[in-house]
């Protein structure tokens, strides 16, 4: 069944955020999504808590060879039925209810290919993810 926009997150051994990634999914005033987690061989409680929302599960089996991300997203794209797709990892956490709105009104321009929405660091964030964060997205809005 077709929907609007197709939520490919990944997970491996997220269990301290993905409740609250999910939540904030599902709490968007737009409503016409999917989600779809790539779970990459967890083995704390990342799927049981993911379970308790309406999500669709793929594993991402790497076998002996690295993780590489593009082959994970790529295998949530593939059992996706968005228009768009929109790719999260889950300890990115929406910022607010009109996340997807505001996604779904910049790409409605021909001249517009892709967007993005910038990050911003939790309590929980590392040090070296923070620094990433503020020297990769910055404080303003692009």
């Amino acid at each position: 069944m077709e929907k609007t926009i197709s939520i490919i997150i990944r997970t491996k051994n997220e269990e301290k955020l993905i409740e609250k990634c999910l939540t904030a999914v599902f709490n968007q005033d737009f409503k016409d999504f999917e989600v779809i987690i790539v779970d990459s061989g967890s083995t704390d409680k990342t799927l049981e808590i993911a379970k308790q929302f309406p999500i669709k599960i793929v594993q991402y089996q790497h076998g002996d060879s690295s993780f590489k991300p593009g082959k994970a997203l790529n295998l949530g794209i593939q059992n996706s039925f968005g228009k768009y797709i929109v790719m999260l990892s889950a300890h990115c956490i929406p910022e607010n209810n009109h996340w997807l709105e505001e996604l779904l009104e910049e790409i409605g321009s021909k001249d517009v290919a892709g967007v993005y929405g910038g990050q911003k660091a939790t309590t929980e964030t590392n040090n070296v993810d923070k620094l990433d964060l503020l020297l990769f997205f910055g404080p303003d809005r692009l």
